[in-house]
């Protein structure tokens, strides 16, 4: 048993991960995943996370004031947002109605949205087009497919060309990419706005069309998207970019990830080899869940794990969501709308994605670390190579507490912060995670996303004052209700531990600490093969309580039923946290016992 004891020189806020994996021996130790995180194992460039409003511009821009604003704040800040740096907008066949007419201030919502962005830090506003007006098509609609007609390419050419042009000198956006078509595999039974392109379309377009004319409005620099087809295919942009009169006019290629209609298969999410062969930058550009609502940490892991997926296997340079903001329940935005009452919602969908998009920033490289340590547990990393600074995103989607111990090659930090986002939490900060023996030993909780951001070469915290109970009396708690007692009894099964709080009778039962500034805690407790009934609370001044969302260890088998875990929260304590209550209830009164309590104060 250790001795109870007040000192400092624990570091930062955290309490040493040591604490999770030592301190009491078990007849059977959980083995956590170990990985090595290479900083000179450079992979692709980031340009950035993003959203589109295309035709949905208006669910933001018919909002009341604050709540426009507010929705704007919370897509693309990054102090107080999710720091989305990619828009994509759309060029409607609105803007030229006819021959000769030009008309691009027909959608104000648009050009409102672009401006807001760019004014929050947006670094790239792209536009795509659905369908070119219907004057120019096969089918003269701008619905049901329907083709560019060759005698139009010029005047296509033209349009698209005006429009960087125009947009820039009329309302001070400077589109960073313009991309030919959306969806050209379009089925012709689509009631929205479409139109089909192959490959040989695209090729003659780019080389014969499109390149003059950007040439000719002086916007030659403006970046030239091709592909955005609706599956994840690179198959119709492999003519254009095997001509070298075409290939040189493409800088990026982008698809989406929508399964194949009436098969409903999605493609596997492989590399573009041949745009990559070509040194071209790589985008997916659009993805949501049609018919269906979850605003949910369900539908917020699917997601994150497709980033997750076409950042590392797939290897693409952008990763865009359909909607920022759209009416209605349901998942084809990150933010769900009520224009009638001028509200909103926040979705799981949004923070989890915000876990990526807030702290890999453009411009960051992602590095080598394993994508799929362990079942379920899914990893990768990312440094700024101008600063030092890193992220690294782990994805627990089990049900069990992960434990990951990461340890740097090629570069050293003190501390990690991390940031979690699962049911209970979103995008919460908690405590430093301590540099421990070389490596940062985390827990990952249930269902959850987890980022750890970090600067190469900073030193660790400075330390804090703990308080280690070992509760062979009540003597370092401040009050305890009367339902609860010692327990001495069955040592065998606690590791030797000849003291243990438990209640009495069943009934909910409660022990406090009264410590000023507390930052951090850890509890050690032992289960009879029954996990809840646990709760901690913090409060200011012992009346008025906060709970605390917390994580555990994975239970350890200790004989018998017995099974020792360590709990910890999962975000920073209040501040002015000066009251700790631990809190135990259920039917039975010996089920869960309390052993050891560690309080890390400032």
């Amino acid at each position: 048993m250790l001795t109870a004891k007040l000192r400092r020189g624990m570091a930062g806020g955290v309490l040493a991960c040591a604490l999770f994996m030592g301190s009491h021996g078990g007849q059977q130790a959980h083995a956590a995943t170990n990985v090595t995180i290479d900083w000179n194992d450079v992979l692709q460039e980031i340009d950035g996370f993003g959203v589109s409003q295309a035709d949905w511009s208006n669910a933001i821009y018919d909002l009341n004031e604050p709540e426009r604003s507010e929705v704007m704040d919370h897509l693309f800040r990054e102090d107080t947002g999710i720091g989305l740096s990619i828009f994509r907008g759309e060029l409607f066949a609105a803007f030229n109605p006819a021959p000769g007419q030009y008309d691009f201030g027909a959608r104000p919502d648009q050009v409102w949205i672009m401006q807001q962005a760019a004014a929050r830090g947006v670094d790239k506003i792209m536009t795509t087009t659905w369908s070119p007006p219907a004057w120019m098509k096969t089918n003269n609609s701008t619905t049901n497919g329907g083709f560019l007609k060759t005698e139009n390419y010029d005047d296509y050419a033209a349009l698209m060309a005006k429009f960087i042009k125009e947009y820039e000198q009329q309302y001070g956006i400077d589109l960073y990419a313009v991309s030919i078509a959306n969806e050209p595999n379009s089925m012709t039974f689509l009631s929205w706005d479409s139109s089909e392109w192959n490959s040989t379309h695209f090729m003659v377009f780019i080389k014969n069309h499109l390149k003059a004319a950007m040439i000719a409005e002086g916007v030659q620099d403006t970046k030239v998207i091709a592909g955005e087809s609706s599956w994840w295919s690179e198959d119709l942009i492999k003519d254009a970019l095997n001509d070298t009169g075409s290939e040189e006019r493409i800088d990026i290629v982008a698809g989406h990830n929508y399964p194949i209609p009436i098969l409903n298969v999605e493609m596997p999410p492989d590399p573009f080899d041949t745009a990559v062969s070509y040194g071209k930058k790589v985008w997916m550009t659009e993805v949501s869940h049609v018919n269906n609502y979850d605003p949910g940490i369900t539908s917020g892991l699917k997601f994150a794990r497709q980033m997750h997926t076409f950042l590392t296997r797939t290897g693409v340079n952008a990763w865009l969501y359909w909607t920022g903001a759209i009416p209605g329940d349901n998942d084809e935005g990150l933010i769900n709308v009520n224009l009638n009452d001028s509200t909103y919602n926040l979705t799981k969908r949004f923070y989890a994605i915000g876990n990526y998009s807030k702290f890999i920033r453009p411009g960051y490289e992602r590095i080598g670390m394993p994508a799929n340590p362990k079942s379920g547990l899914f990893t990768s990393a990312y440094r700024n190579p101008a600063t030092g600074e890193f992220t690294i995103v782990a994805i627990n989607d089990s049900d069990t507490t992960a434990e990951l111990n990461m340890t740097p090659s090629g570069f050293a930090a003190g501390s990690l912060t991390p940031y979690t986002t699962n049911a209970s939490v979103s995008l919460a900060e908690g405590n430093p995670v301590l540099m421990s023996g070389g490596s940062f030993e985390t827990l990952i909780p249930p269902r959850s996303v987890v980022t750890f951001v970090g600067q190469n070469g900073s030193p660790a915290p400075a330390p804090l004052t703990t308080l280690t109970d070992p509760l062979d009396n009540w003597n370092y708690t401040s009050s305890h209700t009367s339902g609860l007692m010692l327990d001495a009894t069955n040592s065998q099964y606690f590791s030797g531990d000849t003291s243990r709080v438990k209640r009495s009778a069943s009934g909910t039962e409660s022990f406090i600490y009264a410590i000023p500034d507390m930052r951090d805690f850890r509890a050690t407790l032992y289960h009879y093969n029954n996990w809840n009934g646990v709760a901690f609370y913090t409060s200011p001044d012992g009346v008025s309580w906060t709970p605390v969302t917390h994580v555990s260890t994975p239970g350890v088998h200790m004989g018998s039923q017995w099974y020792r875990k360590i709990y910890a929260p999962q975000h920073l304590l209040p501040a002015g946290s000066g009251y700790l209550k631990v809190e135990l209830s259920g039917s039975d009164s010996w089920e869960k016992q309390v052993s050891q309590m560690v309080i890390a104060s400032g």
